[in-house]
């Protein structure tokens, strides 16, 4: 009797304990090119939209947080680590880090945020595990509002990191836009962000009415070292992430960060309650205007009052 008491005892502390367990946490994997307020906006929207659909971080979701700190090396890295541990969804912030997903990961669903969409960089097969929103790059825009904002503008500079596909890809466009309405355009490579003042320096000694940078994320990473420079020349700085403004640039026109983490969040809560998003990959329409004022006066550009009512001020 003894020991059928103690059999029967064992059998219900195993029954309990594995009560007290209770279900199994999804993993999800998250890869970020680097460490960037921007983009920790739109990772803060992302994991708020799993939130707010009851998917939260240390109660039913284990995360494994990656950054690749700037080496795109280190994504590749990071993709195989996170599918040798058998994650259930990865989530990709930056083109870079879509770009390696699209290429590595094909058995484990990957939703993208802060990114260009498949199509643009190049891909000629969308993978059947991609969703995602993705930044439309409206340079028409961008240039209607800059030529607002100097309508006597003749030649423009772009710094970019052409080893980035999503650098190249928007300089490439913002280029042809500006160049079929007359404007010539100085494009100048460059390859980390201890290069950034240098090319900077080259850019504004050749007359340029403005700086432009685009879709960049290793310039965007040494922004304020580049705010200087276009400080000390006294020549406007745009940027078409319309947060990094308040890192010095004086006018930032794009698309809302927030907002694009959050849209991507839900793609990634549809997954994980096991339904197919009715659509896989959209455009992210919601934009943000900034203009940072201090930056504007130290880079002597003055904005007409009928575009600076548009704008979200910061800076002051």
């Amino acid at each position: 009797m003894k020991i059928k008491n103690f059999i029967a005892l064992l059998i219900l502390l195993i029954f309990v304990t594995a009560c007290n367990k209770g279900p199994a946490k999804i993993t999800v994997g998250y890869v970020q090119i680097n460490e960037d307020e921007v983009l920790n906006v739109a990772k803060e929207g992302v994991f708020e939209a799993l939130a707010d659909s009851g998917f939260v971080v240390g109660e039913n979701i284990k995360l494994i947080d990656n950054n690749a700190q700037g080496d795109l090396s280190m994504i590749i890295t990071i993709l195989q680590s996170l599918q040798s541990r058998g994650v259930d969804l990865i989530i990709t912030n930056s083109t870079p880090c879509m770009m390696a997903a699209a290429q590595l990961i094909s058995d484990i669903p990957v939703v993208f945020t802060v990114a260009f969409g498949p199509e643009q960089m190049g891909l000629k097969t969308i993978p059947d595990n991609f969703y995602g929103y993705y930044d439309p790059l409206d340079s028409k825009q961008f240039a209607d509002m800059l030529l607002e904002v100097l309508p006597y503008a003749k030649r423009i500079g772009i710094p970019y990191n052409n080893a980035e596909p999503n650098a190249a890809y928007s300089a490439d466009k913002f280029s042809k836009e500006f160049e079929s309405r007359g404007i010539e355009v100085v494009k100048s490579a460059l390859t980390s962000v201890n290069d950034i003042v240098m090319v900077g320096q080259n850019l504004v000694a050749q007359k340029i009415d403005a700086l432009i940078v685009t879709a960049d994320n290793t310039v965007y990473s040494g922004l304020n070292a580049l705010s200087k420079v276009a400080g000390e020349a006294k020549v406007p700085l745009f940027v078409s992430d319309p947060l990094q403004a308040e890192k010095g640039a004086a006018i930032g026109l794009g698309v809302n960060y927030r907002q694009w983490g959050y849209l991507s969040g839900l793609k990634a809560v549809e997954l994980l309650r096991g339904r197919t998003p009715a659509k896989k990959i959209e455009a992210i329409r919601e934009t943000d205007f900034v203009m940072n004022e201090k930056a504007c006066m130290d880079q002597a550009l003055f904005v007409p009052p009928v575009v600076k009512e548009r704008a979200r001020l910061t800076g002051n």
